[in-house]
């Protein structure tokens, strides 16, 4: 449930920072690679949380991170391929 929860936010913080981004005026070559840095940040550190408190070894985090940010970036992609030929 907690990955989830944390595919779901990384979701709602792309569709957000495109939306703000883009309104604000950056390109979106810019915001996408923002979100892929900050999401990757979040991730790992999602990730040393789990391994540090939760007590998940590394080796399931790594496979859970994996699939943590690799949706966000999969629809980011996406986004950006569909965007672009319009």
């Amino acid at each position: 449930m907690h990955t989830t929860i944390i595919i779901t936010f990384g979701l709602i913080l792309l569709a957000l920072m495109l939306y703000i981004g883009e309104r604000v005026g950056f390109s979106r070559q810019t915001l996408a690679y923002s979100f892929a840095a900050l999401w990757l940040a979040l991730t790992v550190i999602n990730g040393a949380v789990g391994v540090v408190h939760a007590g998940q070894s590394v080796g399931s985090e790594i496979a859970v991170g994996s699939a943590v940010f690799g949706v966000p970036m999969a629809a980011m992609v996406l986004f950006m391929v569909l965007s672009a030929e319009s």
